[in-house]
């Protein structure tokens, strides 16, 4: 399918603009392309759009120049397909706060916007989330253990899993990452113990495996690659177990990429940094997210997933 007739199927079934809404368009200049085209499918069903490339960001999380952020919270609607994500960042804080409806889409290539998590029925991917989130909201603990190594536990107790992550952002003040699929929580600050073995995609590389160790909920050891190192120089709150995640996508592929990796059905990721946006208490100006391969999942007494295979009907 033609790239700009696929970015405005995506533009109309997962944020639904209306003519009268202002549209920002946000790109960096190793996205640049990937944001043409969404200013083009925007143009071409006669919305209000601007096109905004911003300076590359130096990881997920760091904040847009303040002038960027104004126009943010000035903006309806906000496509932002950026090297890094500004999903957690203050000005998409503050723009969700003013009603806009934000699809963030860190790390997106003209590949994905091809083929892959884009063409799943978002319908029904909500409506299998929202059935996920009516047997699980009120659980209590969480056990992932793999074959690599990984084993790790930690409590949900009192916290909501996030459903909005469908790919349907129709409502003021709501946010999707795009490929969207995914279900995900805040686990309780200073419980996670454990090993995880990230066997995937993590900080732009997939092709060595990173081991860390976690003790009270922060990382307290990790081997693995320089880059992935880099993450023990951010500070206490860059290492802390932020967020963990099932990926709900059928659509989606293991491609090396963490925006569609995190999405495909059957797969986890954990998060590490800020959470302050879905529930936590953990506030920083970075997040970043590895995947897990093929895991056993179990929730309470429940194993959802066994190797990589979602096990329940939903």
């Amino acid at each position: 399918m033609e790239k700009e007739k696929k970015a405005e199927l995506t533009l109309m079934n997962c944020l639904s603009p209306r003519r009268s809404d202002r549209v920002l368009i946000l790109c960096d200049r190793n996205t640049l392309e990937m944001g043409q085209a969404f200013f083009d499918a925007a143009e071409a069903i006669r919305l209000k759009a601007i096109l905004i490339e911003i300076p590359v960001g130096t990881h997920h999380g760091d904040d847009p120049p303040n002038i960027v952020a104004d126009a943010m919270i000035h903006s309806d609607v906000i496509v932002a397909p950026t090297t890094f994500s500004i999903t957690y960042t203050n000005a998409t804080r503050a723009a969700l706060a003013r009603g806009a409806r934000i699809a963030t889409m860190p790390g997106m290539t003209m590949d994905m916007l091809d083929k892959g998590g884009l063409d799943a029925d978002y319908e029904k991917i909500a409506k299998t989330i929202r059935k996920f989130g009516r047997r699980f909201q009120r659980s209590t603990r969480v056990r992932v253990v793999s074959d690599a190594g990984t084993n790790i536990e930690f409590s949900i107790e009192g916290r909501n899993w996030i459903l909005d992550d469908n790919g349907v952002c129709h409502r003021r003040g709501s946010i999707t990452n795009l490929p969207a699929g995914k279900v995900f929580i805040a686990p309780i600050e200073r419980t996670a113990r454990g090993r995880i073995v990230i066997d995937g995609a993590f900080m732009g590389d997939d092709r060595e495996v990173v081991d860390l160790t976690l003790t009270d909920g922060h990382i307290v050891s990790m081997k693995g690659p320089q880059v992935a190192m880099t993450l023990m120089d951010h500070g206490k709150c860059a290492r802390t177990l932020c967020e963990f995640g099932i990926g709900m996508n059928p659509k989606s592929r293991v491609i090396g990429n963490i925006l569609e990796d995190q999405k495909a059905l059957g797969t986890v990721h954990f998060g590490f940094g800020d959470n302050s946006t879905f529930g936590g208490q953990v506030k920083c100006d970075i997040h970043v997210d590895g995947m897990v391969l093929s895991p056993d999942v179990i929730i309470d007494d429940v194993q959802i997933i066994e190797k990589g295979m979602l096990k329940i009907k939903l």
